[in-house]
């Protein structure tokens, strides 16, 4: 890879300096550019691909160099690489052994080299339109430069198909709440909750509100939503895009109800998102495992008591381990009497082009 020596400088000042274990690598890249302001915005853009590149691919690139330079020379010879069966398939797709043994006991080797190659992989960009303001057809109409194409699961979902320069947060139609930025998957979660007007509503890990927008227009302003998560600084994040959308009937948790639907995004490893978060896999452990399991069982827990009878609880994770997803369940439905909604539950597992892995199921309160 043919890089200025200006701008493998500032690429190895930066992996020289990232700590994975403090991670995440995409808020110490903005930090980094907070101090580094003359460098412009195709430097960085540059110096980001460049450097996600380098994450995504160190256990395969650390297998021939220590060097961050010569890593960088390295990454054109990735497709070979993978193909290389000389080198341990586990190195080959670039994934720490314990992790890539736990998939292939869940998976099998084949599956779990396919997906953490994927995984290596950029993310495709999609947003969701907001249908309280807009349809698809408008707002593709009126962003004609940014050539989307339509998700094909997601009933709101717009694929940017090409390459832009344009910040779409920056853009007059995201400024007028028109559409959020949101991969398909988490679209199709959190449209699990399938709830209507006047019913109630609680989003109990809620972050910034990003799922708790794409279910709202359900409830055409009436009935109540509240939202729950344990930092501050989320939900005030939340209350400004909200605000945005044009949803109003919402507020912050009371405590009040039992409610109709609860939405439960529980904390998990982030396993299907690695695409955008690649050096969370570098932090994987048995011990951080076994802790998320721990706090996903406390959190429903804590959860279900707001649950009224015949009310449904969606379970939600952007995992793809059964650890998180099948075998919680199984705790679930045996410990509360629960019974899954319609048979059936949405899983997207990894794959080159298509949306993050989530897994999400809908369990009825008998």
């Amino acid at each position: 890879m043919n890089l200025r020596p200006f701008i493998k400088t500032h690429i190895k000042t930066i992996m020289t300096n990232f700590d994975v274990q403090r991670g995440p690598f995409d808020s110490f890249l903005r930090e980094y550019y907070k101090n580094n302001k003359t460098l412009g915005p195709s430097e960085r853009s540059i110096i980001s691909q460049t450097a996600f590149d380098l994450i995504r691919n160190d256990v395969l690139l650390s297998h021939f160099t220590k060097d961050v330079d010569r890593k960088c020379d390295l990454l054109s010879h990735i497709p070979d690489y993978e193909k290389d069966q000389n080198i341990p398939l586990n190195i080959r797709c670039s994934c720490p052994e314990i992790l890539f043994q736990l998939v292939s006991d869940q998976y099998g080797q084949k599956k779990a080299y396919e997906f953490f190659t994927a995984l290596n992989t950029k993310a495709p960009l999609t947003i969701r339109i907001n249908p309280i303001k807009t349809t698809r057809e408008k707002l593709m109409m009126e962003m004609q430069n940014l050539y989307f194409k339509k998700t094909l699961t997601s009933p709101y979902g717009l694929l940017v198909s090409k390459e832009n320069n344009v910040n779409l947060s920056d853009t007059d139609q995201f400024k007028e709440g028109l559409f959020e930025i949101q991969d398909e998957a988490s679209q199709i979660c959190a449209l699990r909750v399938q709830c209507k007007p006047n019913d109630k509503v609680l989003d109990y890990c809620a972050g910034s509100g990003g799922k708790t927008l794409a279910f709202a227009h359900q409830m055409e302003g009436k009935g109540v939503i509240e939202i729950n998560d344990t930092r501050s600084e989320a939900l005030s994040k939340a209350k400004i895009r909200l605000r945005r959308a044009g949803i109003m009937n919402y507020s912050f948790f009371t405590k009040k109800f039992k409610y109709d639907w609860i939405l439960l995004d529980v904390p998990c490893t982030g396993l299907g998102t690695l695409r955008r978060n690649p050096d969370s896999k570098y932090r994987f452990s048995q011990e951080r495992l076994n802790d998320l399991i721990k706090l996903q069982q406390d959190i429903f827990d804590q959860a279900i008591r707001y649950l009224r009878q015949d009310g449904v609880i969606v379970y939600t994770t952007c995992s793809f381990l059964k650890d998180e997803n099948q075998n919680q369940v199984k705790h679930f439905c045996k410990k509360y009497n629960l019974s899954v909604v319609d048979n059936d539950y949405f899983q997207s597992l990894p794959e080159k082009g298509g949306m993050d892995s989530f897994f999400s199921i809908s369990l009825r309160k008998n």
